[in-house]
Formats: C-alpha cells, structure tokens, sequence
C-alpha cells in the first residue's frame, strides 16, 4: 500500500494555507479595535469643535476687554469734564450726565458679558483636560491593539512563506498515481483522504466495514470510504 502520510500532511498543509489566506483576505481589524477607533475618532471630532469654541471665546473675551476699556476712558474723559467744571452750559450737563450713564450701563455689561464668558471658558478648559487624557489613553490603547494585530498579520505572512517549501519536500514522497488520484477527488472534495480513528471516517462521519478496515491495517491498496468516497488514511 502506498504510503500516504506526506499526502496526509500535503492536505493539512493545504487547509493550513486556505485558512492563513482568508486572515489576510479579511485583513481587518476586531470589531473591538475598530470600536475603539471609532471613538477616538468621535472624540476628536468634539474636542475640536469645543476647542474652537474656546478659542472664539477667547477672540470675544479680548474684544469684550477691548470694548470696555474704551468705554471706561470715555467715561472717566467725561467724567472730570463734568465735575472739574469744564462743562457749565447746563443743557450739555444734563446732556453729558446721561451720556455718562449710559456709558457706566455699557461698562456694567460689558463687564458681566466678560464674566459669562470667562465662566464658559472655565467649563471649556476642565472638559477640554478631561477630554484629552481620555483621548490619549484610548490612542495608547489603540496602538497597544493595532500593533498586536499587525504582528499578528506578520506572523501569517511568514507562515504562508514556509508551507511551499515544506509542501514541495512532501510531494516528493508521493506516489505520482497516488498523487493523480488525489487531483482529481480534489474535483469534488476539498479534503479527498480522510483519517480513520475509532473505525469511522472522519470526512463524513460514517462507520467504516470491517473487511475495510481490515485492509486498511494490512495495507492493503487504496481504500476508500464506501459511503462519502473518500481515501482512506490509517496511521499504524
């Protein structure tokens, strides 16, 4: 009987390639790592719209400032005109006087505009800390993730490199009919020898006969499944 472990092994070797190149195929990451990519980059997404908010408030903050500081001068210009006796007519005093308060009012807003604005600010900046330590622990999480799962694809590739090699030393153990055999039960099945264990056929499950399994152990020629078809492999 023709000796059919290196035909056994070519097949293992042969499901081992199919299953490597599916991975690559796929070639994504876990719903795991892809979840958390996600939210890295949802994260980002807020914390630059928050941050522009914050660098608009500070454009308006400095505007604000701007606005009341001008206000004051006018203010107090004002101010020591109508009290250092500048100003005697007393329709520009009364004049002056409401212009004055008018200006006082502007300031008084201003200045509580300024506070609202600062306190967002606050609320801004504390999110903002929040918000970047939380994005740069899942970024270390995710490069932790991502370059275990390049390694990983890595580690397939090398595998992939070695199988032909190691199939080729195989075939060379082959008998050439055995082999064109093989080929043309590859037609109908993608795995056409299937190990015997406990007297049943592994590829369909089916107990083999005793006459069968009696040659089998005799090596007695090709034997083969008489419910699925298979070649039979029985390892002494």
């Amino acid at each position: 009987m023709p000796e059919l472990r290196p035909l056994w092994e070519v097949q293992l070797l042969d499901e081992q390639r199919r299953e490597l190149e599916q991975k690559l195929r796929e070639g994504q990451m876990s719903e795991e790592l892809k979840a958390l990519k996600n939210e890295i980059e949802e994260g980002r997404t807020v914390f630059n719209r928050l941050k522009e908010e914050y660098s608009l408030l500070k454009k308006k903050l400095k505007e604000k400032e701007f606005e009341a500081s001008a206000a004051a001068e006018q203010a107090e210009s004002l101010g020591q005109k109508l009290y250092g006796g500048v100003i005697t007519n007393i329709k520009e005093i009364s004049s002056s006087t409401k212009k004055l308060e008018n200006l006082k009012s502007m300031i008084k807003k201003t200045e509580d505009e300024m506070l609202g604005i600062m306190e967002r600010q606050d609320v801004l900046r504390e999110k903002l800390e929040e918000m970047s330590a939380l994005l740069n622990k899942k970024s270390e999480e995710f490069r932790r993730q991502h370059g275990s799962f390049l390694a990983n694809q890595q580690k397939v590739r090398g595998l992939l490199a070695q199988i032909p090699l190691a199939r080729q030393k195989l075939l060379e153990k082959i008998d050439a009919e055995v082999w064109h055999r093989y080929l043309e039960m590859k037609k109908k099945f993608s795995d056409p020898l299937a190990r015997v264990e406990k007297g049943t056929c592994m590829g369909c499950r089916v107990g083999i006969s005793f006459d069968a399994l009696r040659r089998l152990k005799m090596g007695d020629g090709l034997i083969y499944c008489s419910n699925c078809g298979r070649m039979l492999f029985w390892e002494r």
